[in-house]
């Protein structure tokens, strides 16, 4: 088989943009290091309940990211899921061994240290004689254009792989990453747990060269796996594009824990290069990034929920999230149309008998009076917020008869947030520009529970 090298692949100007913006955010975060030890565990803690939760919900998985957390926690072992809970169990062994492979003063790119780790995801599972084993029969994957290597090829080409990892290059860190990660994919060396084993490598290549996880989410499953085939045909750009968008999202959650007051908005700025590409390579770029700063708002919302929920006594606010719209969906908003699964987020809030909802949906901007010339310019997708009392309906703000709640819509301008706001009868439109996310979440979260709540 026609094994592509890193130093073979050619990537067009948006994904040269990316690994820009990766290097950039690295920079940025590495400038902190070391971090605070209490820093790091929060981190630590839930990217690994993220790595293992998503990777195996790929593979079809069935425990939810709560019980996946549970599993890793615990270690007890859900009967009535029992085949999937010990998946779980194993593939968090496996994450820790390879971050002690990281952290170790051995080289870890070599072949033993590639079946160790996969004898770690088969253990006590149907396939367990195969763990650490490389396959010894043929494979057919049904739809695939093209088939993984006869069995007899593969201990020399995982080899290969494992040389060419060790050599120094100055090809960036994340390119070679996801080389490794199809790579292994396509060789298909193990009877079982190639795709986690594959992950599970890109991952180290990305934390050896000061990176960070790529967390593929199973909502991405289709995008990834069309990434992966069109690598199969030397086009490595829905990859490269789809693992940038991840490691940017995991650095995010860094930035948030170190810099949690600190507005992102110059430094996005800076890092943020323009693309010098047609048309629609432009606009894939622009939705990735609002994508990107949209799921960082989210975060930030999470975030505050939670604490404020681990403080009070009375007041429990819950954060429920959707699947963010696809650059389709985000396109047909834009241009006017309506989207069925458009939701982001919910937020309940309790305080005894006072239950309410509010729901955080994507719908188009049109602009107002006080619209500056910037925000007129283009047609973008914005945040509305509804929300239900306790009746069931849910009606948006703007809608409402004498609501207290300012905010009426989220929207990026240049990639700075503004907020649109009302006053208490509808009317007194104004606008917050350049805001920070976790200043949107907080004005939001306490006028509920100030105006609305309590």
């Amino acid at each position: 088989m026609e094994l592509f090298l890193p130093d073979q692949i050619v990537l067009n100007d948006a994904s040269n943009a990316l690994l820009g913006d990766v290097e950039e955010t690295a920079r940025r975060v590495n400038e902190y290091r070391p971090l605070p030890l209490e820093v790091v565990k929060r981190i630590e803690d839930s990217l690994i309940g993220d790595r293992v939760y998503s990777s195996n919900a790929i593979e079809g998985n069935t425990l939810d990211y709560r019980e996946t957390v549970t599993v890793l926690n615990t270690g007890r072992i859900l009967e009535n899921k029992r085949r999937e809970a010990i998946e779980a169990r194993n593939l968090g062994e496996a994450v820790k061994r390879v971050q002690l492979l990281v952290a170790g003063a051995e080289k870890a790119q070599t072949v033993e240290n590639l079946l160790e780790t996969h004898k770690l995801i088969l253990r006590e599972t149907a396939d367990e004689y195969w763990g650490g084993r490389f396959r010894e029969q043929r494979v057919n994957l049904t739809g695939a254009k093209h088939q993984p290597p006869d069995h007899s090829l593969v201990p020399a080409l995982v080899e290969r792989v494992m040389d060419r990892l060790t050599r120094a290059d100055e090809l960036p860190g994340l390119l070679r990453a996801c080389w490794a990660h199809w790579a292994l994919a396509r060789i298909h060396p193990f009877k079982d747990g190639n795709g986690r084993i594959a992950r599970l490598w890109q991952d180290l290549v990305l934390f050896q060269t000061n990176l960070t996880a790529a967390i593929i989410r199973p909502e991405e499953r289709r995008d990834y796996l069309s990434a992966l085939s069109a690598a199969d045909d030397g086009d490595f750009n829905q990859l490269v594009q789809l693992t940038s968008q991840r490691v940017l999202t995991t650095f995010d959650k860094y930035l948030t824990e170190i810099i949690a007051d600190q507005d992102l908005e110059a430094f996005a700025k800076d890092v943020a290069g323009e693309a010098d590409a047609r048309v629609d390579q432009k606009l894939q770029l622009t939705y990735q990034r609002w994508a990107r700063k949209m799921e960082q708002l989210r975060w930030e919302f999470e975030i505050i929920s939670s604490r404020i929920t681990e403080k009070a006594g009375r007041v429990r606010i819950q954060l429920r999230k959707y699947d963010l719209i696809n650059h389709s969906q985000w396109e047909s908003i834009r241009r006017g149309g309506s989207e069925s699964k458009n939701w982001f987020f919910t937020i309940y809030f309790d305080c005894g008998e006072r239950r309410l909802r509010y729901v955080f949906f994507f719908g188009k901007h049109y602009p107002s009076d006080p619209d500056d010339p910037k925000e007129r310019s283009e047609n973008r997708v914005c945040l509305l917020i509804g929300e239900d009392d306790g009746s069931g309906q849910t009606q948006r703000l703007d809608k409402l008869d004498r609501c207290p709640i300012s905010a009426r819509e989220i929207l990026l301008v240049d990639d700075t947030f503004v907020v649109k706001r009302c006053g208490e009868k509808g009317d007194d439109i104004s606008y917050d520009r350049g805001l920070a996310p976790m200043r949107i979440a907080q004005d939001f979260i306490r006028e509920v529970v100030l105006r609305r709540l309590t």
